[in-house]
Parts: C-alpha cells; sequence; structure tokens
C-alpha cells in the first residue's frame, strides 16, 4: 500500500494536468512528464504557501497541488481558444461540454510499446534494489533524515529541514532542492509506511516508468515506429548506469535523467507545437520542479529539448515561438521567485572538487571514451575502477553488440528513418565533451560549469545515462537497414525492404532482446546487487534495533552514534528515533553546533583526549550510544576505539542484537560541574 500511494502522490497532481490540453499527443507527452509536472506543482506550492502564510506542511503542499492543478483544468476549459473547436455551424460548445473530459484511446500497438519495456525495468529495479531494508548508500541517509525533519517540523522550509540534527538545531544549509523530499514525506504520512519504502518505490518503480514513457513518447513524437521505441524505452535498463546512480544513495540523480526525455519533449512541442502557452506553461513548471529535484539535470534536458525542437518536422512559427518562450520563462519563473536569494546565493553548494585529471587530457579522454567500462551492462563498475567484469562472459558479449551499435548510431545524423535519435546522440556528445573537458581542466569556465555538479565527473555520466541504451538501439535500426540494403541489391525479391519499417524493428527487437537476456543472466547483475547490498542495512539486526530504541528512548532525548557509517541514521527515517547528527554545516555556515555534537560522542565513548564534554551529553539529552559491526564501504574509518569504549564508565551496554550494540548514558556520561 505504501508503494501504490508512493506512486499515486508522485503521478496524480502532474497527471491531471494533462487535462488541460486536447486529446491526442500534446496530452500523452504530458502524462508521460507527470512525475516532473507533480514536481513542478510541488516546488510551486512550496514555494508559496509560507510566503502567503498559509499551513506549509507536506500534506498541506499535497492539497495546494491538487487545487493548482484543478484550478488550471478548469481554466482551460473556459478558455477553449485552441482546444475545443467549434461545430459545423461554427458554434462553440456551451460551459458543460467545456466541462467533460473526453476520453483518449490509445492505439493497442502503443500500449503494449510501453508496457512490455516497463515490466522489464521494474523486473530489473527489483533484481538489483528489491529485498533491501532501506535504499543502499551514503546520501540516501541524508535524504531520509532531510524527509524526516519535513514530517517532524510539519514545514517544507529549507531552513526546518536542513539542520544539524534533531534537538539544538541549527542552519545547516542555505539551499537544497527538496521538491522529491516532500513528495517522501507526503506519500510516508498518508500511508503510515517506511520513508526508505517510498524511496526504494521511487528507485525501482517510478524512475524506471517514468524513462520508458518519456523515451518512448520522445522516440514516437520524432517519427519513430511502435517496435522500435519500445526498443529504445527498454535498453537503458541494461544499458548506462542507471541503476549505478543509485549506489551512493542519490535516488534523484536517478528520477531527473529518467524524466529528462518527457520533459525535453514538453519544451520542444512548445516551441514547434499547436497549443504554445499551454505547452509552454506545463513546459516552465516542470523544469522548476527538476530544479528543485537535482537542479544541474536542466542543462542536458535544454539541449536535448532543443534537438528535438529542431527535429520536428514543419516550419516554425515564430508568433508562437515567442509565446511558447514566454510561457515557458513566466511558469519556470513564478515558483522559483522565493527561492532566488538562496538559489544564486547558495556557498557550500557550489563548491568543487579540482579537476581529477588536471592537464591529462589523454587520460580525461580514455575515461570518457575509449574505456570499454564506459559501455558495459549496468555500467559496473564505474569507470576507472575495477574491470574484474570484463572477465565475465555476458559482459563481454555485451561489448562486441553496444560498442558497434554506438559507432553505427552516427549515422543518424544523415538517415532520415533515423531523426528520432539525432537529439540524443547531439546530447550525448555535447555532453561527454563536456565530462572531457572539465576532467581536465581548470580554466574559470570549466571549474564554474563543473561546480554545478560539484566537480564530481560521474555525475555527468549519471546526467546522460538513457543515451547509451537508446543510441545502442538506434545503432541496431542502421545495421538492420544496412542490411536490407545489401538484400536489395542481391535479390529482386528484398527490393520491397527499401522504405519497409520491418528491418529496423527486426534489426532492433533482436538487439534489445540480447541485450536484455545477458542483462537477465545472474553473472551479470550479481555483482551490482551485491555493490548495493553492502551499501545497505541488511539483515533482521537492523530493524530490530530501530524498534528497541524506539520503544526505549525517552521522549525529547537523541541517540548517539557513528553517524552513517554503520547504517544507524535509518532509525530516525523510519521509526522516528531521533539522533545525534543531522546534516553538516557547509562552509561558509557556523560549525560550532556540529562541533559539539562531536565533543560529546568523543566524551562518551572514551576517545583519547577527549575534552569534558558532560554538559554538552546534557544540553543535547543524549540517552544511548550505538555501534555496530558493519560499515558503508568507502566511509571514514570509526571514531571510536572497541577497547577504550569498552573502558568507558560513561555509558553501559543495555542491549545487543546481532552485531549492533547499544550502550545506556550512565551519570558519569552527563557529569557537568556546577549542575546537581
Amino acid at each position: 500500500m505504501t508503494t501504490i500511494i508512493a506512486l499515486a502522490v508522485a503521478i496524480v497532481p502532474g497527471a491531471l494536468l494533462g487535462f488541460a490540453l486536447p486529446p491526442g499527443r500534446y496530452r500523452w507527452a504530458a502524462w508521460a512528464a507527470a512525475p516532473a509536472l507533480t514536481l513542478g506543482l510541488t516546488t510551486l506550492a512550496m514555494s508559496w504557501l509560507p510566503k502567503l502564510g498559509l499551513p506549509d506542511s507536506a500534506l498541506a503542499v499535497l492539497v495546494a497541488e491538487l487545487l493548482l492543478a484543478g484550478l488550471a483544468v478548469l481554466g482551460s476549459r473556459l478558455v477553449v481558444r485552441g482546444l475545443v473547436e467549434p461545430d459545423e455551424a461554427g458554434v462553440r460548445p456551451g460551459l458543460r461540454s467545456r466541462l467533460r473530459l473526453p476520453s483518449v484511446r490509445p492505439h493497442w500497438s502503443d500500449l503494449v510499446g510501453v508496457a512490455v519495456p516497463a515490466l522489464v525495468s521494474v523486473a530489473f529495479g527489483w533484481l538489483i534494489l528489491g529485498r533491501l531494508n532501506a535504499p543502499p548508500g551514503w546520501d540516501a541517509m541524508n535524504h531520509g533524515f532531510l524527509t524526516r525533519r519535513i514530517m517532524d517540523t510539519g514545514s517544507v522550509l529549507i531552513s526546518s529541514a536542513c539542520t544539524t540534527g534533531a534537538t539544538d538545531t541549527a542552519l545547516s544549509c542555505s539551499f537544497y532542492p527538496l521538491a522529491a523530499n516532500v513528495s517522501w514525506a507526503q506519500a510516508a504520512e498518508l500511508s503510515g509506511g517506511r520513508i526508505s519504502t517510498v524511496m526504494t518505490a521511487w528507485s525501482i518503480i517510478l524512475g524506471p516508468l517514468a524513462l520508458v514513457a518519456g523515451v518512448y513518447a520522445a522516440v514516437r513524437a520524432l517519427g519513430g515506429r511502435p517496435v522500435v521505441a519500445a526498443c529504445a524505452a527498454a535498453a537503458p535498463a541494461v544499458l548506462g548506469p542507471m541503476w549505478l546512480s543509485v549506489v551512493t544513495g542519490r535516488i534523484t540523480e536517478q528520477t531527473a535523467p529518467c524524466v529528462a526525455g518527457a520533459v525535453a519533449l514538453l519544451i520542444a512541442l512548445t516551441l514547434r507545437g499547436a497549443h504554445p502557452v499551454r505547452l509552454g506553461l506545463l513546459a516552465g513548471l516542470s523544469g522548476a520542479g527538476i530544479v528543485m529535484t537535482h537542479t544541474y539535470d536542466v542543462l542536458f534536458i535544454g539541449v536535448l529539448a532543443l534537438g528535438m525542437a529542431v527535429t520536428l518536422g514543419g516550419r516554425p512559427v515564430w508568433r508562437r515561438l515567442g509565446a511558447g518562450l514566454a510561457a515557458m520563462v513566466v511558469a519556470g519563473l513564478v515558483p522559483l521567485l522565493p527561492l532566488i536569494g538562496v538559489l544564486l546565493g547558495a556557498n557550500g553548494e557550489r563548491i568543487s572538487n579540482p579537476p581529477p585529471l588536471l592537464g591529462k587530457y589523454g587520460e580525461s579522454w580514455e575515461y570518457w571514451v575509449t574505456d570499454p567500462q564506459r559501455y558495459i551492462l549496468f555500467g559496473y563498475p564505474q569507470v576507472g575502477g575495477r574491470d574484474f567484469q570484463l572477465d565475465v562472459p555476458t559482459i563481454q558479449v555485451g561489448l562486441w553488440i553496444v560498442i558497434p551499435c554506438l559507432l553505427l548510431s552516427l549515422f543518424a545524423l544523415v538517415l532520415r528513418p533515423l531523426r528520432w535519435a539525432r537529439p540524443w546522440l547531439v546530447a550525448g556528445v555535447v555532453f561527454t565533451l563536456i565530462g572531457f573537458w572539465t576532467s581536465a581542466s581548470d580554466s574559470p569556465a570549466a571549474t564554474t560549469l563543473s561546480s554545478l555538479w560539484y566537480g564530481v565527473r560521474e555525475r555527468v555520466r549519471s546526467m546522460i545515462f538513457p543515451v547509451y541504451g537508446v543510441l545502442t538501439v538506434a545503432g541496431a535500426v542502421v545495421l538492420g537497414l544496412a542490411i536490407a540494403w545489401l538484400a536489395s541489391l542481391l535479390t529482386a525479391r528484398a527490393r520491397a525492404l527499401r522504405g519497409s519499417p520491418v528491418p529496423a524493428a527486426v534489426a532492433a527487437t533482436l538487439v534489445a532482446l540480447t541485450l536484455l537476456g545477458l542483462g537477465a543472466a545472474p553473472d551479470s547483475w550479481h555483482a551490482i546487487r551485491g555493490e548495493m547490498k553492502n551499501r545497505s542495512p541488511l539483515g533482521r539486526s537492523y530493524p530490530e534495533a530501530y524498534r528497541w530504541l524506539q520503544r526505549n528512548t525517552p521522549p525529547g532525548s537523541v541517540v548517539a552514534y557513528d553517524r552513517h557509517r554503520e547504517f544507524m541514521s535509518w532509525s530516525y527515517a523510519d521509526y522516528d528515533v531521533p539522533l545525534l547528527f543531522g546534516i553538516p554545516p557547509l562552509p561558509g555556515l557556523p560549525s560550532e553546533n556540529y562541533e559539539k555534537r562531536w565533543d560529546a560522542w568523543n566524551w562518551l565513548v572514551n576517545n583519547e583526549n577527549a575534552t569534558p564534554a558532560g554538559c554538552e551529553v546534557r544540553r543535547l539529552n543524549i540517552s544511548y550510544v550505538v555501534t555496530g559491526k558493519r560499515k558503508m564501504p568507502g566511509s571514514w574509518e570509526k571514531h571510536y576505539a572497541a577497547d577504550r569504549l569498552a573502558a568507558s564508565d560513561r555509558i553501559a551496554l543495555v542491549h545487543q542484537v546481532g552485531g549492533i550494540r547499544i550502550y545506556r548514558v550512565t551519570d558519569a556520561g552527563r557529569a557537568c560541574p556546577g549542575t546537581s
């Protein structure tokens, strides 16, 4: 039930906006972008409700989303120009007829073309990410904390969510895109379920479904046939780092590229379509939703949208184009106006890592283009990491299919049947070159651009991950067309294949089915599944320990732990056990509050050279200390020594579940001079 509610909350408000458009491809395009439109409505509501002095809880935002969507649809019914055509006598329908929502009956081939890749993508999501106690990764716990703060404070303000901890809070970041977190809080409150369940539903179901709908709609709108569009929508399930982007816990890093195709199509239809104002309002709104979900993905979406607009048939009508641009700018700016100050003035959020390959353009080219790990199934392991997967037969066979197809996809620039692939090809090449440049250059322009993704080059790869699968299918189509052409030269019977959609459909299907079959082989996905398990609280010990803390932690007190290192953060996100550590303050913000928390931790676990901090333990109201045996891969070394912790008289062991130990803070740990 939690999963169903999470999907409904993320899709329904945006889907309602589709009824502001006439039946046909425009409405289907809006429905493909429904998750992004919902995020746009969320952004509009969470930005303006506090400014207007109205309740700004997560559920209040949901009510506002539905009201705004309803008002938009009602307004579109009343303003009938271009939406409701007059009858044969030139008379426009009456009010009752305008308010009626005509049914939309898709062709069976399109239903199958969306349903099959959707089921395939969700199945792979379940194989790789299903059956875990919580989403994997460090940042998943950050997002869980932010979401629980939204629920606990009853406010969607950044200053309410982004804090140093659950008690004695201090602002820890001036800007954070929280639209997805608000949606997770809405679903968790409505269902009474776990935040981790909602987040997992986004990773396994919502993101992949949005990707399938967006790619399919974009390919069909640009002239692709249903079978080819279905193959293009299914291929990213095994090609590109769609699942790997979740390994660090950034579910929004997966979601934003998944909706990129649909949002880009909305923008392109705004510039070239018959309803520029209505489409522009929806496109701008969805763009604002992306800014408040995973900000820098708007760059890829913009390039992809421009390519689609150029590829769409017909001559541009400049008056419509201007009206669409104006509507898009207005709809994009209005939701963000209350946040413009913090958005432009964000400090630590724009700190960039130095170029990892400064001046090494040859190594940068290898990283971005020639390293075969860039093109392996599931994109795991990451480029430049261990290459153990290259010895797996299914991975090797996949490479022999993918690399030639990607090279053949370059012919999309000259072959008209492949014009649907041109925007993806151009966008992929542009951002591959950007990644190559920013990885090796420290010029002001490169540094400024890469600061949008903190200089982490792998995030560029995640931003464009649908490109790998879409272009592989495009290359397969080129191969099919070439074989048909050769056959037509050799035999008169094959001349009927010229101009026929059959060779393209057969080639795309064969390549897609082969790659999906290779991906389904256990040897292909077991490695990335193992990485997900290593980065999540695996086993029954964790929920049992979380529930014990939920039952025994006194009201108003907090639990100390070695931050995210041992997965204890989920006890707050899922079981509402307040924890000592929240989000660390970013550069430019005061850090004293967070440093005091570490002083209290060091004191309780009896670390060497720890300063007496019993007063801080009292002030922060720490009741328990928790430690575990498992640690997050790649995280820091633990901030305590087992022998010194065991010798500490400031805590006493009261409960143990598997490798998780729970200690009660003693009077010695709370000793504060001058306090009785």
